[in-house]
């Protein structure tokens, strides 16, 4: 297959003027300019952009059926009307709501998901929708019961299904699993401290969402606020560890490299230089932050200490929408405007959701850029939209204008999974129908 477009973005190397891509047996062949072959042996995009395929850092799939349920603030209302929601919730829904919301990305040019995931259902979705990724299981257990063998070998029992639904799929090679405890104020410290052990064990990387809220920095510091005060309430014995959330997770030796801390919007100098020399990297989620009234991440001074950062659309019950592009311009638009800098540049956001998010998640050999070898995770972004007249800078204009609405093909390990609104082995109006279905009949309050 050969795949045409006015501009080829390799991402590692300079954009390629009126280029093309060769693909054969799911590998990039080449990606040279324009050929001499016919055009009836390629596929042209023409006014358009051909790229790697993108890398969302961080998501809930499972949680697409229930957009727009849950508008409440500040962040503590919101994850407790969040739990109530899901508590009237069916088994049977969060998969055709997982399978919906991995479309979304799809039709967003998505080709590799970090996703956390508490059904579990996320390993199968991506297996099937045909997407690469990392799935992690999340963990609970703030209460004193069950206990911390317990829960270990729940985990055990699930990371093992997941490893069989894989085998089933076929999907090994494009799926990987990781643990998630959850939250300092969801999982008590000895059971976080067990988990960091078995993960270790097991060579699983970790993601932990931390430094958050306000409300979570109260409990940790304190043990004040919303939080402690549910805990009293619950009668939960909670011990505060006296310092902030990044640094309790530091002197519980849980930071490493293989940790991904999600959000880390409230993360302190100190704790940035923690987290710079325990080699964690951190997944930003900017519009779920602004929606929950949490924060703007420190991207910048991460940035400058070496962290890594990767880019996550977070949920559509947080984000409302899945699209990867409106993150990428809410992201870079609002370090400009906490940083006062000019940077990350606008080639730097592109990197970050191609190349750079790869390489976190320790798959940059096989995708992120447009390279000889390279497994053939491709998208095709029309630009003919009178927003991009007058551009020549393509990552400008990825940045600045790019929309989910703008991408035309979608193609991963050489399968094409979407082309001009036509999902290929998804029925998506089928899982709309099916979500939509049990709404009207089990309306959630």
């Amino acid at each position: 297959m050969i795949l045409r477009a006015r501009w080829v973005l390799p991402v590692s190397s300079e954009p390629i003027p009126d280029g093309e891509v060769v693909v054969e047996g799911g590998q990039i062949a080449e990606v040279r300019p324009r050929s001499s072959l016919p055009d009836g042996d390629a596929l042209d995009f023409g006014d358009a952009i051909l790229m790697p395929a993108l890398v969302n850092g961080h998501c809930h799939l499972e949680y697409t059926a229930l957009r727009g349920l849950n508008d409440r603030t500040p962040f503590f209302d919101w994850i407790r009307t969040l739990v109530a929601l899901k508590a009237q919730c069916p088994p049977e829904l969060w998969l055709p709501s997982a399978l919906l919301g991995a479309a979304e990305l799809i039709a967003s040019g998505v080709g590799f998901v970090s996703d956390n995931t508490d059904a579990g259902v996320s390993v199968e979705a991506l297996a099937r929708a045909g997407l690469r990724g990392r799935v992690y299981q999340e963990v609970f257990g703030i209460a004193p019961e069950p206990d911390d063998a317990t829960i270990l070998r729940e985990l055990t029992a699930k990371l093992e299904a997941h490893r069989q639904t894989l085998q089933r799929y076929e999907a090994s090679e494009r799926i990987t699993l990781g643990v998630a405890p959850h939250a300092i104020y969801t999982v008590r410290d000895s059971l976080m401290r067990a988990v960091r052990q078995y993960a270790r064990e097991e060579s699983l990387p970790l993601s932990i969402h931390a430094a958050e809220s306000s409300e979570e920095v109260a409990l940790a510091r304190a043990g004040s606020g919303s939080f402690a005060e549910m805990f009293v309430e619950r009668k939960i014995p909670y011990l505060h560890p006296r310092v902030p959330p990044i640094e309790y997770l530091h002197n519980a030796g849980i930071l490493a490299s293989d940790v991904q801390l999600v959000h880390a919007t409230r993360a302190e100098p100190r704790e940035l230089e923690m987290m710079a020399r325990a080699g964690v990297s951190v997944a930003h989620c900017p519009r779920s932050n602004a929606r929950l009234l949490t924060g703007v991440a420190p991207v910048y001074a991460m940035r400058r200490l070496g962290i890594p950062v990767v880019l996550g659309t977070d949920s559509a019950v947080s984000a409302g929408s899945l699209d990867i592009w409106e993150e990428l311009r809410f992201a870079a638009l609002a370090q400009r405007a906490a940083s006062y800098a000019a940077s990350p540049s606008w080639r730097d956001w592109v990197r970050i959701l191609t190349l750079d998010g790869a390489k976190v998640f320790g798959v940059d050999a096989h995708i992120g850029s447009l390279e000889v070898g390279k497994r053939a995770d491709v998208i095709a972004l029309r630009t003919h939209r009178l927003a991009y007249a007058s551009m020549p800078d393509p990552y400008a204009a990825l940045v600045l204008v790019a929309r989910s609405e703008d991408v035309a093909f979608t193609m991963v390990d050489g399968r094409v999974l979407y082309h001009d609104g036509r999902w290929i082995g998804l029925d998506v109006p089928a899982l709309q129908q099916e979500v939509e279905r049990w709404q009207e009949n089990a309306p959630l309050h």
